[in-house]
């Protein structure tokens, strides 16, 4: 890549490839990044469930630009004796195994440096340990702290408790890969770059699922509290200066808010809809593109 013209790199989440009623935008996605393919292409998360996560980086394997990846949740769902082992043997190796078949740099494994932009992508799954709402949920509904790490709403159960199988309990990974993420931002500061920031669960509370105005419900709280953490809150802090964007997926809705300087994107896109975010890094512009099945409203 030379470092004159202009530098793109493109960011969308939650394609949740083979979910039918999605796969009309997520096609007509592909074919606008085909038709305009930018310099790096950033999936951030929730790509395919099982066999789509596979199916889907297939699909992209041909495009003519660097490829970027971190997982999410549901990319690392298993089921019983499934083959591929639990959740942490999928993300630690199955996925990133597959990411390098297909040509996808595996940004929880490590960092993506641009030298010749100064420029360095950073970031991973992200997790949540309840912080975010943790002491409100305590304070307002004592009785039913149980429904944090039973992740029970008051109508039906979150997914992640049926199909996330690992070693760790939420707050020890959270832990983790909040440590790996900021030892990969210390590289980046090290080399004098600017940093971009790519995580599936919110990297902010500002860009995660929007607060009610109305008093907090229990499962408002539990929304939030199953969102992020406020420990990769505190470690983006201390690397503020040279963090230019955030950019997330996970909650389904856009958001773009100014974090302590730092300009936060949640991309957005559901199951029915996809949305894309292009950057000019080279005059730090950010323009959306929506892509929806011929039923749907444009």
């Amino acid at each position: 890549m030379s470092s004159t013209g202009n530098f793109k790199l493109l960011f969308t989440a939650d394609l949740h490839w083979g979910i039918a009623k999605g796969m009309a935008a997520n096609n007509a996605l592909y074919e606008a990044i085909k038709e305009n393919t930018p310099d790096v292409l950033v999936l951030a998360g929730d790509i395919g469930h099982a066999e789509n996560f596979d199916v889907c980086l297939d699909k992209f394997a041909s495009l003519n630009c660097v490829k970027v990846l971190v997982p999410g949740n549901h990319d690392i769902w298993v089921s019983n004796d499934d083959e591929r082992g639990d959740s942490w043997e999928v993300y630690t190796h199955h996925l990133p195994n597959l990411a390098m078949k297909y040509g996808f740099h595996y940004l929880d494994q490590a960092p993506l440096h641009f030298p010749e932009w100064k420029l360095s992508l950073v970031g991973n799954i992200n997790w949540y340990d309840y912080s975010w709402s943790e002491e409100a949920f305590t304070s307002l509904f004592p009785d039913e702290v149980h429904r944090l790490s039973s992740k029970r709403f008051l109508r039906g159960q979150h997914n992640d408790f049926n199909f996330i199988r690992w070693q760790h309990d939420d707050k020890s990974f959270t832990k983790k890969i909040v440590a790996d993420l900021s030892g990969h931002l210390q590289q980046a500061s090290d080399l004098g770059h600017k940093v971009i920031v790519v995580t599936h669960h919110p990297a902010c509370r500002a860009i995660s699922f929007p607060m009610p105005d109305t008093p907090p419900t229990i499962d408002s709280l539990l929304w939030e509290a199953l969102g992020g953490n406020l420990l990769l809150e505190e470690e983006l802090m201390k690397y503020r200066d040279c963090i230019a964007y955030l950019f997330s997926g996970h909650t389904h809705r856009e958001r773009k808010e100014d974090w302590q300087g730092i300009a936060a994107y949640n991309i957005g896109g559901d199951y029915h809809y996809k949305r894309q975010l292009e950057l000019s890094w080279s005059d730090r512009t950010v323009t959306a593109r929506e892509f929806h099945s011929s039923s749907d409203p444009a």
